[in-house]
Parts: C-alpha cells; structure tokens; sequence
C-alpha cells in the first residue's frame, strides 16, 4: 500500500486561495442578507397583525400552516375563553360520517348526508329534530371545545394538513363513538 505524506501534498496556487476566499465571502454575504430578510419579515408580520388582522392570519396560515394559525386566531379573536361565537373555519354545515374520506384540500363530500351545522351559539343535527342545541365554543390547544346544555363539553379535534383544516373528530351531543366530519356548506 503506497504512503502519503504531506509532503506530497502540493500548495493552493494563488488561484485557488482568492477563490476560496471569495466563496467564504459569498456564503458569509449570503447569511447577513437571510438575517436581515428574517428580521424584515418579522417586523413586516407584527405591522400587519396589528393593522390588518384578516390579512395577517390568511398569510400566517399559508406561511406556517394551520396550528400556527390557530394559535394567533385565539389570541386575536379571544377565543380562550367560551362564548357563543364559533370560530370562522367551524361555522357552516359538516357532512357526519362514519369512515374518513380522502377529499383533495377544499372539496367538499358529493352529498352532504347527515348534516351538523354549527353557528352562532347553536349546534343543529338532524337527530335533534330541527331544534338547535345552544352552545358555547372556545379553543383550547389545537381542538376546539363546545359546552352544551347542563355544561357538557365536546371536544372538537380539527384534523388539518398543512394550511387547510381538512376535516373534524368529535362525539356529538346524543352519540356515543365519534364521527369525521367534512364541510359541504356555509
């Protein structure tokens, strides 16, 4: 087996020194202007949260997903505490099933079969016989709660993937096994 040593080794010309440089130059440029990019970024989102709230949570939700999102929704919305206002994303009609359907983000289920809608202060199912349960909503963590009638609470788990809520697990009110429930409607 042949031995190296470092004398064999040849020296960078002057060439390759003054590349290297420049390279090292290069990447340390490369970082000061992400650093500054970064710092822009997060002043320009502190200025529109606090001047265009909507704007704010539509980019926050597309830049860093759902949970991120819901986090700063809660906030703004004071939505930590319960009260009968549901959460924009929750309020319309949910499709109930029993079995998860594979939609692609933002199609709703063909047939909105078993329908629950929820609404300001109310939660409306067809077992329920056309009369509207009234509620309370607040989110807590990454699952939104209802308290119904005689202070029950139904915890709501939003199942989302990436920047859309794709659908929700709960147990409904009268129901004993929890249901995947898909938006067909507003």
């Amino acid at each position: 087996m042949a031995q190296m040593s470092l004398n064999r080794l040849r020296k960078p010309t002057r060439t390759e020194w003054i590349a290297t440089l420049a390279t090292l130059a290069a990447v340390l440029a490369y970082v000061l202007v992400l650093g500054m990019l970064d710092k822009r970024a997060a002043r320009y989102f502190t200025e529109l949260r606090d001047s265009d709230p909507a704007s704010y949570l539509l980019q926050l939700r597309e830049s860093r997903g759902f949970e991120a999102f819901l986090e700063e929704y809660t906030a703004l919305r004071h939505l930590d505490t319960f009260q009968p206002q549901a959460p924009s994303f929750l309020v319309g009609r949910w499709s109930m099933r029993d079995d998860i359907l594979r939609l692609t983000p933002g199609q709703a289920p063909e047939r909105c079969l078993n329908p629950a809608t929820f609404d300001f202060g109310l939660f409306l199912t067809v077992e329920t016989g056309g009369v509207a349960l009234p509620v309370q909503y607040r989110i807590a963590g990454n699952e939104v709660e209802m308290r119904g009638p005689g202070d029950a609470i139904f915890p709501i788990r939003l199942v989302s993937y990436g920047a859309e809520l794709d659908h929700i697990e709960f147990t409904p009110p009268g129901h004993d096994t929890p249901v995947n429930a898909y938006h067909c409607g507003r």
